[in-house]
């Protein structure tokens, strides 16, 4: 009887690690660039993403509605890129590493145009979050509101702030048609 508990135990574990599976394969390559948009250093994302999908691994139950799964897992990694930017920020005010831009794929343009990198460092994590989720990966206020834990209207005008902290000779309209 021990036996067939602990293999109805191992079914059901397999059945739920292929359904979390299934739900975050396409969530993994958002993931992993709005880590290197918030982090800019591409192996440090990837460690980022790891360790969100661990986190959202043991919260899976507590996700109710399975179709905010994206808007879930992303604010998970946003919330690992703030804590990895603090442990980053210890460990070279303890070591005296100067930081090193590691991206060597197509975010690497993004990334590499020195200003728009010196302004998007100076934005607060919130900030650099909603301009990130906004222009790198196209999402739309109200999913960004979601990952942000902040209203639409909240949102919306953080992302006006930003885009004007950032470019303050800018057309806001110009930059969020």
């Amino acid at each position: 009887m021990r036996q067939l508990a602990t293999h109805v135990v191992t079914a059901a574990q397999r059945v739920n690690e292929q359904s979390f599976t299934e739900l975050l394969v396409p969530l993994v390559q958002p993931a992993y660039r709005l880590a290197c948009a918030m982090l800019h250093d591409g192996p440090y994302a990837e460690d980022v993403v790891q360790e969100a999908s661990l986190i959202a691994w043991r919260k899976l139950p507590r996700l109710g509605d399975r179709s905010q799964v994206r808007t879930w897992f992303l604010g998970i990694v946003a919330n690992e890129c703030r804590n990895a930017r603090r442990r980053t920020w210890l460990t070279r005010v303890r070591l005296g590493v100067a930081p090193t831009l590691s991206v060597v794929s197509g975010e690497e343009r993004w990334v590499n145009r020195a200003d728009l990198r010196r302004a998007l460092s100076r934005l607060s994590h919130e900030d650099r979050l909603v301009v990130s989720l906004y222009f790198y990966l196209d999402m739309p206020v109200s999913d960004i509101a979601a990952v942000a834990r902040s209203s639409v209207e909240a949102t919306r005008q953080r992302l006006h702030r930003a885009v004007r902290r950032l470019r303050p000779d800018l057309e806001i309209e110009e930059a969020l048609r």
